[in-house]
């Protein structure tokens, strides 16, 4: 399955050596392959850096089926990061390689997964430059890696809209991958007190149609805690993708909402800056 106007043309994918890099490297590959996309992998390691890029690269191709070429040749590069610099290597890597998505993990205990998967997941959402996909441990797959081509199976997409922040990139965005795997997407705000659930499904209407997909859509509307409603949309919604938008630095934490969502459910997130434009 191939994108006409790519998503996404350079994809960045950060891993340690944690049992859950091969998680994060299949998904990695998987949305390089159904994007027609570049793939650029980063480690970190200790000694020699040479057998490290070695090590990866075998990984690589052991995840790819025999013969599979929709992938490309991903470029691997080991290198060492000095404790407390792993989001500037990571960011830096990115503008070296045009990167315009970021794959990484979530919500590793020890060693030296902690620069990649713990505090650091966080604080690269806060300074991403480009959507960032985090992959958390668990059982949630969305993509496929067949022997000619890669496909995009998250079941339903899940759009997590907050109505007063700018929601476009974001929107079309989720638009454009639902259509990719076409499966349905599903637009979802959560509100407080003010307000009435028509007005606000009204409002998120509104965004429908300006996507051009008003009749087609799903919204919903609930109130309550933000990341435990959209752990409850995304497990009845059947979602294994969560679009969220970040926000703009001025109107509160970057990441805290995604950062929150990614503790609680086995779902992907799509984290989408605020200030991010395709191309």
């Amino acid at each position: 399955m191939t994108a006409v106007m790519p998503l996404f043309t350079s994809i960045l994918c950060a891993v340690d050596s944690s049992p859950l890099a091969p998680r994060i490297l299949r998904h990695a590959l998987g949305m390089a392959g159904v994007c027609g996309a570049k793939l650029s992998v980063l480690t970190v390691a200790k000694g020699d850096l040479r057998q490290a890029e070695t090590t990866l690269a075998a990984q690589v191709r052991e995840l790819l089926p025999a013969g599979a070429t929709y992938a490309g040749e991903p470029s691997v590069r080991a290198i060492q990061v000095t404790l407390g610099q792993p989001v500037d290597a990571i960011l830096d890597e990115a503008r070296s390689t045009g990167a315009d998505m970021i794959v990484a993990g979530t919500h590793s205990k020890s060693g030296l997964s902690r620069w990649l998967l713990g505090s650091t997941s966080a604080a690269l959402l806060e300074q991403a430059p480009c959507p960032v996909m985090l992959v958390p441990p668990g059982q949630t797959e969305i993509v496929t890696l067949g022997p000619h081509a890669a496909h995009l199976t998250p079941g339903a997409v899940l759009a997590a809209v907050d109505l007063s922040e700018a929601n476009q990139p974001q929107l079309s965005l989720a638009r454009e991958l639902s259509a990719l795997a076409s499966q349905p997407l599903v637009l979802l705000t959560v509100v407080g007190a003010s307000g009435t659930d028509s007005d606000e499904e009204q409002r998120l209407r509104s965004y429908a149609r300006q996507l051009g997909i008003g009749e087609t859509v799903r919204t919903l509307v609930r109130r309550g805690h933000v990341a435990e409603e959209i752990d409850h949309a995304a497990v009845a919604e059947h979602a294994g993708l969560i679009v969220m938008g970040l926000r703009a630095v001025e109107s509160g934490t970057p990441g805290a909402i995604a950062t929150a969502v990614l503790k609680a459910k086995d779902a992907i997130v799509l984290a989408v800056p605020a200030n991010w434009r395709p191309g």
